[in-house]
């Protein structure tokens, strides 16, 4: 990067300031949440493009050079007619601000996906598929424009890709480069490129990686890296001196602007990016989501009953409405407590479809909506030994189980005790808990035709986990004593 524009050195001119966001999914909505009043069945149809507006309102209120959306911003061959319009009306707005765009394309968002009965405005610069285009971000110093950053990107456009750094040329000038893809990458394999900062997408969760940090000073800040001497080279000639270390760089997912599912819990959003010259980008995260997903736990004592749990409920929805700032809240509570009857209560009763019924009709008309989408019982990991240790048929079950707990590779063959009679072929492999696979398996000269195998994925493997634990509570249910008030049972957590 040089270290003058004109006669004016950097470090007197104002940080590079740009938005990064990507996977606005303009075409979908919320998902996983089966009930709720109508009044709000439109603003939840909306959520997406709620998120979108408070991003490009961001973008002007910072008043930045520009936004970088790398990827996924909408499915062009599903969306309607109005997300095209919502985009367009968005991307006017940044125009009218002299906010360029640079956009490149997820698997169904790029170019060539978009109709052609909708035109960008001239601020947009989306990117194609089929080649490597570049942009210069210029400045006006002494009445003249000058380049101070340089912008190179691609679309990814419907398939599957990994992102290589070599790919994306080298600025032979030392401008402050900015690669914008979608895909996947290993951010250790771009330790030798002199890319400064690598925007990229496809990614739901925010991501961050320094790479080739600067050795820090006395007071604790990055000491400045000068610039390899490039003058007199030619286009394309290799930056890099054996005697200077790689350079430093970035790379950033920002992941999705909304939090459209139970699993998006936490702050979603996008990232305001500052490049002071000649030091390290600053990235401040900042939310966009109109929802927020909670998964609150409960812990109570074996003593405590329904009441106790209703009062801790509402106390508790009371106290993430003070602070609840306009955003959308959906509820997941997981009550902690030993087996017992409120345990039963929660599993078995109508405890629990009476407590979500009194939450959603309460706290679930207003906007914005705190709505209760779940209310489980979290049985424990492992029951205290003396349970396997019994010699009794509830002692016999719960070993079994306990095996299959701590061996999750074995296969759960259930087959032998289901009737030779009962069901298809289909609807009995379907009942196998950890399930086989009949494709073959091995190298081509080494395969043995429907040799079963474990699929044992990890959303499998917490299936089969969770299925277990539900065993084990079922068979204290039926086998053992939970239905008085003795308290006799004692449960001890996992390792």
């Amino acid at each position: 990067m040089s270290s003058v524009i004109g006669n004016i050195p950097l470090q007197l001119r104002p940080p590079l300031r740009f938005i990064h966001a990507s996977n606005l999914h303009l075409d979908r909505t919320l998902e996983d949440v089966s009930e709720g009043p109508a009044h709000w069945e439109q603003r939840m149809l909306n959520v997406t493009r709620r998120g979108a507006e408070r991003l490009f309102q961001k973008v002007v209120e910072e008043n930045v050079e520009f936004l970088i959306l790398s990827g996924d911003v909408l499915n062009a061959n599903l969306s309607p007619p109005g997300n095209f319009l919502f985009l367009i009306e968005q991307f006017e707005r940044l125009k009218n601000a002299g906010i360029a765009v640079y956009w490149a394309g997820g698997e169904f968002d790029s170019p060539e996906d978009f109709p052609t009965a909708f035109t960008l405005p001239d601020n947009v610069h989306h990117f194609s598929s089929g080649s490597i285009q570049e942009y210069y971000v210029y400045r006006t110093v002494e009445s003249e424009n000058t380049p101070v950053a340089k912008i190179v990107g691609t679309s990814r456009n419907q398939q599957r890709r990994r992102i290589r750094s070599s790919e994306f040329p080298l600025d032979p000038g030392g401008l402050y480069t900015i690669v914008v893809a979608n895909g996947e990458v290993e951010p250790e394999s771009l330790t030798q490129r002199r890319i400064d900062f690598w925007a990229l997408g496809g990614s739901n969760r925010r991501q961050v990686f320094h790479g080739n940090p600067r050795k820090k000073g006395l007071d604790g800040k990055p000491i400045p890296m000068d610039p390899p001497d490039i003058s007199g080279q030619s286009p394309g000639t290799k930056r890099e001196r054996k005697d200077v270390p790689p350079p430093p760089y970035t790379v950033h997912y920002p992941g999705a602007t909304v939090a459209r599912t139970p699993k998006d819990i936490g702050l979603y959003g996008a990232t305001l990016v500052e490049v002071p010259w000649g030091e390290e980008p600053v990235l401040t995260f900042f939310p966009t989501s109109p929802v927020r997903w909670v998964n609150d736990p409960i812990s109570l004592e074996a003593s405590d009953d329904g009441g106790k749990l209703a009062d801790e409920l509402r106390l508790r929805i009371k106290n993430y409405r003070d602070s609840q700032k306009g955003d959308d809240l959906f509820i997941n509570w997981f009550v902690d407590i030993p087996p017992g009857p409120l345990a039963s209560s929660l599993r078995r009763g109508t405890l629990t479809a009476d407590l979500l019924s009194e939450l959603r009709s309460v706290y679930g008309k207003d906007e914005p909506i705190t709505w209760s989408v779940s209310l489980t019982w979290l049985a424990p990991e492992q029951l205290s030994k003396p349970f396997y240790e019994q010699q009794t048929i509830l002692g016999d079950f719960l070993r079994s189980v306990k095996h299959f707990q701590d061996h999750p590779q074995e296969i759960i063959d259930l087959e032998p005790y289901l009737p030779k009679d009962w069901g298809t072929e289909e609807s009995v492999n379907a009942l196998l808990l950890a399930g086989k696979a009949t494709d073959e398996i091995g190298d081509s000269e080494e395969k043995t035709p429907k040799q079963p195998r474990l699929v044992q994925s990890p959303p499998q493997s917490e299936t089969q986990h969770r299925i277990l634990r539900e065993a084990a509570m079922v068979g204290l249910e039926l086998l053992g004593k939970t239905g008085n008030n003795s308290g006799e049972l004692i449960v001890e957590s996992g390792e």
